[in-house]
């Protein structure tokens, strides 16, 4: 059932939850010092598009926070990868699954390990970013028997 801005049940309590517990409120403003600016994403995300800090994930093309799409790429970038953005709206599922900053930065840092000490890179054995959707997230695996890191 859509509820208010045409939110799905599900999307309006993981907002919550991801208020609630701090992720959203710390995401926005990441993304205010970052300089990037705010626009609707899917699923209720907020997609802060033009950010410019290193933290978190200096690499990362996309990081999600809460509700908050931290977004490194332009909008060419981002149009070579149409579904992005949705495995990063997973990610804010996974953010209010854990609650917030309580849980899911050690829990996805402990996924980030396993997936190193098991395969050697820090996406190709993480729960997390498979659960998000492997090839939504751009990463492209690598045989499971090599050391050599996913790319994104």
């Amino acid at each position: 059932m859509d509820g208010p801005e045409g939110l799905r049940a599900r999307d309006q309590v993981r907002r919550a939850v991801n208020v609630l517990f701090l992720a959203t409120p710390a995401a926005l403003l990441l993304a205010r010092l970052g300089k990037a600016r705010l626009r609707p994403g899917p699923h209720g995300t907020w997609v802060a598009t033009g950010y410019r800090s290193r933290f978190p994930a200096p690499r990362a093309p996309a990081v999600t926070i809460g509700d908050v799409v931290l977004l490194r790429l332009d909008d060419a970038a981002l149009a070579r990868r149409p579904r992005l953005l949705l495995h990063e709206a997973r990610h804010s599922t996974q953010w209010a699954c854990w609650l917030g900053l309580l849980g899911f930065p050690l829990a996805y840092a402990v996924a980030t390990l396993w997936s190193l000490a098991t395969v050697g890179n820090p996406a190709l054995n993480n729960v997390f970013e498979r659960r998000a959707g492997f090839s939504d997230g751009g990463y492209r695996p690598v045989s499971r028997g090599s050391r050599s890191r996913a790319r994104r």
